[in-house]
């Protein structure tokens, strides 16, 4: 027996301008949660061996900004950024995807999990800053800038990834149940479990380094 069953978590994390210019780049988080299921009638398959992967996307999107003073700069982030659907307009901004299926075996009554795959695509919404021709006065302090904020979005994602091979390993491991149905409910259940748990760290993550603050994500 196959089930296919996917659930899409989306859950975004905003880079946003605070009203003070010189903290305009640290960030502050929002958490927009979207969960669908769907799943696909029973039908024959073959024997799997068991097995379970996980599979990591990163895209890249930017917006363009251009200029070497440093207070354009941040009008031009505060006005070109992302539009999120709160209305707002974000400086940088990423998202991420953690979706998940499996395959369900029975074996004397017994329903387990014989193949599960989680796959989780990674967004990272950028400024793009044209080079300037002739002097560039401000080259160190935007690059430190830059650095500094994409490591600590590559944190997010990584708290992301790891909260997903979580949820692989964790699905691998649930053993077998009386029924499919109970097979099912458990693992729904334990996916949501974790990716409870992935939005209060990332909470934590951002308290803890100040919203990028510690890492240098200020532009100044």
């Amino acid at each position: 027996m196959v089930v296919r069953s996917t659930l899409l978590f989306i859950a975004t994390l905003f880079f946003a301008s605070p009203i003070l210019a010189d903290n305009l780049l640290q960030t502050a988080p929002i958490t927009v949660a979207k969960i669908s299921e769907s799943e696909q009638n029973p039908m024959p398959q073959k024997k799997l061996d068991v097995s379970h992967e996980l599979m990591v996307k990163e895209n890249y999107q930017y917006y363009d900004i251009n200029g070497s003073d440093p207070d354009n700069l941040l009008h031009q982030m505060r006005e070109k950024g992302t539009k999120w659907n709160d209305g707002k307009v974000y400086a940088a901004l990423t998202t991420w995807d953690i979706s998940y299926h499996y395959d369900v075996a029975e074996d004397n009554g017994k329903y387990s999990l014989k193949s599960i795959a989680t796959d989780v695509d990674i967004v990272f919404h950028l400024p793009k800053r044209a080079t300037p021709s002739g002097t560039d006065p401000i080259a160190e302090m935007w690059n430190k800038y830059y650095e500094n904020l994409k490591i600590h979005e590559f944190g997010h994602k990584d708290l992301a990834v790891k909260a997903a091979a979580d949820i692989n390993t964790s699905l691998a491991s649930l053993g077998s149940f009386d029924s499919s149905k109970e097979l099912e409910e458990r693992a729904k259940s334990l996916v949501h479990e974790k990716l409870k748990r992935l939005r209060d760290v990332q909470v934590d993550y951002d308290d803890e380094t100040q919203h990028g603050e510690t890492q240098g994500a200020i532009l100044r």
